[in-house]
């Protein structure tokens, strides 16, 4: 028994107009190229210009390294209020974190490795 779709409500898609004139590019996917760090020089030019749009707007910017889960914390606030605008990883998930590693180490499991 052969069984087919007999829907015709099904429409086409589009045709694309490929180009043969084109270049056509093949992606060596044998090699895999490490992500170049930048050089100083780029990541001063890159703190420079955060810093100035941070003055222009009145905001600013805080890095910081929470002590129990070792995880790097950016604050945003607002330099005429000292209002906290933004946090990442915000208070409630470095709260979840927190009680993770006190569960692990009250249960003696370990599933992360520390350097």
């Amino acid at each position: 028994m052969i069984i087919q779709n007999t829907n015709t409500n099904q429409v086409a898609p589009p045709a694309r107009h490929v180009s043969n004139d084109a270049p056509k590019v093949v992606a060596d996917t044998s090699k895999q190229v490490a992500p170049q760090q930048p050089s100083s020089v780029q990541l001063k030019n890159a703190v420079d210009v955060i810093n100035l749009v941070m003055q222009q707007s009145n905001h600013s910017l805080e890095f910081s390294v929470d002590t129990s889960t070792k995880m790097p914390i950016v604050k945003v606030t607002d330099t005429e209020t000292g209002a906290l605008i933004r946090q990442i990883p915000s208070e409630e998930t470095l709260a979840i974190s927190h009680s993770i590693d006190q569960f692990l180490e009250q249960h003696g499991l370990l599933l992360k490795q520390k350097a």
